[in-house]
């Protein structure tokens, strides 16, 4: 059972946003009796946009007040104007592809690190962002049968995974955020049949033939799975660790031998909560998962170079263009659009309550979970800012003779339970919810993304397009960079 989504702000639940139009529409109005004496229709002119301005911010789509909307929709507008929202990367690109990776928007600023594992057999891939001042690092996991296993052996694991999830919150991690990433696409190139191959330990006999003649009869409708687990580490907590290594040596370096000890620390975690996982990403690896879900067209090609040990080049991640629309998002060989899962279920549900959304086939999707660990001083001060806000709308309801809503008494005891939580050791997350399906045509991609929400409200979710965002919607949902969390402003996160 989650929390619902907190809907209270500053005053009752109206935000700043919200008060500046209040502000605007006071202003007005003093400004229409002020020009009385000239006219009167200055006043019934002015009294009318003030009007308007004052209810605008009552209305509330999609779980967000209709302010929320003004900066996309100005975004969009001033983007169709100066053609921001078109990118063209590869050949196309000033660059060229000569220094950096040609990757659309806020992107622009990653880069690809190669770090020397200590065996020296193999390197892992970091995406550093060197304005953020973060680095990325991604894990590809395996799936196990949970769903067929016992209450207490799913209860295990949960208590096992939640030991991993307090490790982000451990003083000196130096995680800025998290990312669950499950990508699902079409079978194209038989995984399962060259896992039978790798894998089997017989390959004659009756029992293999009718393995493979299974796998044949599958192929056609068969689905690949993936779950990567991506960490994003604050290069400014990290910052005194760097710095006494860079004597000597390169930034990079010293980078990557702070981030991978507590990448290598935190795989032993992950074994330990027995999570197989094929280890994470080279270089290459890591260029190639982002430019497939650019352009899911060339993943049986990156599967065949895979398997040829020829890793992709970083600086092609990049897709070689993408335009965004309203309501979509056009990149190379494939048109996305990205909901945001606003309301996750208020009910108990069980371990496999995502059941309906993952074991969905027929699409081209990515489900993403962002996190982000607060510390203690933020994670008090959430709580503290929660309760104070749920109780002043509570006590304004008391005033003007209004019952207290069951939502408004959930809401404070949500803020109650996570100040518990906090007093009782364990870490605090704040984090999103997001879906993204992917088709080659707009008309396609419609009929999936209802047919995806569709399986969200099974699954007692509540959900909405993010209309003019959906750039940034895709970078946050589909890109394994652990994006999609707004900073948090000041210690209250306000």
């Amino acid at each position: 059972m989650y929390p619902p989504r907190p809907t209270a702000g500053i005053v009752g639940r109206f935000g700043i946003v919200d008060l500046a139009f209040f502000a605007a529409a006071l202003a007005l109005l003093w400004t229409g009796f002020r020009l009385i004496p000239v006219s009167v229709w200055w006043l019934v002119g002015l009294g009318v946009a003030a009007l308007l301005l004052a209810a605008f911010p009552f209305p509330r789509v999609g779980g967000r007040p209709l302010t929320a909307y003004l900066h996309p929709v100005l975004a969009t507008v001033g983007d169709r104007l100066t053609r921001r929202g078109v990118f063209r990367g590869a050949v196309f690109s000033p660059s060229s592809l000569a220094h950096r990776m040609d990757l659309p928007g806020d992107l622009v600023n990653y880069r690809a690190v190669a770090v020397p594992t200590p065996d020296g057999r193999s390197t892992v891939g970091l995406m550093v962002n060197d304005r953020e001042k973060v680095a990325c690092a991604a894990l590809l996991t395996f799936g196990s049968a949970m769903l067929l296993e016992g209450s207490t052996e799913q209860g295990m694991r949960l208590d096992d995974w939640e030991a991993v999830m307090e490790s982000f919150c451990a003083q000196g991690a130096g995680v800025s955020r998290w990312q669950l990433l499950a990508r699902t696409a079409p079978d194209v190139v038989n995984v399962a049949s060259r896992h039978a191959r790798d894998k089997a330990v017989v390959r004659s006999g009756p029992a293999w033939q009718a393995t493979q003649e299974l796998i044949a009869q599958a192929a056609p409708a068969a689905q690949r799975h993936e779950v990567y687990l991506i960490v994003a580490f604050d290069l400014r907590a990290l910052g005194d660790e760097i710095t006494s290594l860079s004597e000597g040596s390169s930034r990079d370096e010293a980078v990557g031998v702070v981030v991978l000890e507590r990448l290598l620390d935190l795989e032993r975690g992950i074994t330990e909560a027995r999570i197989e996982s094929r280890g994470w990403l080279r270089p290459g690896q890591y260029a190639a998962l982002i430019h497939t879900q650019f352009d899911p067209e060339s993943l049986p090609l990156h599967d065949v170079l895979a398997g040829q040990d020829h890793d992709l080049d970083p600086r092609l991640a990049g897709p070689s263009a993408t335009e965004r629309a309203w309501k979509s998002l056009r990149h190379d060989s494939a048109v996305s659009r990205t909901v945001w899962v606003h309301e996750l279920p208020k009910r108990p549900v069980t371990t496999n309550w995502l059941a309906p959304v993952l074991q969905q086939s027929g699409l081209r999707r990515t489900l993403s979970l962002v996190a982000e660990p607060l510390g203690e001083v933020k994670a008090q001060a959430s709580a503290e800012r929660q309760a104070l806000r749920a109780e002043g709308s509570a006590a304004e309801r008391r005033k003007m003779g209004r019952p207290t809503t069951a939502r408004l008494r959930k809401e404070a005891q949500a803020a109650l339970d996570q100040d518990e939580a906090q007093a009782d050791g364990d870490g605090v997350f704040r984090y999103h919810l997001f879906l993204t399906v992917t088709a080659p045509d707009e008309k396609t991609l419609t009929r999936q993304m209802l047919s995806a929400r569709r399986r969200l409200i099974r699954a007692r979710c509540q959900s909405i397009v993010l209309y003019g965002e959906q750039d940034q919607a895709f970078f946050a949902g589909a890109l394994p960079l652990a994006r999609g969390l707004s900073p948090m402003r000041g210690v209250a996160g306000v």
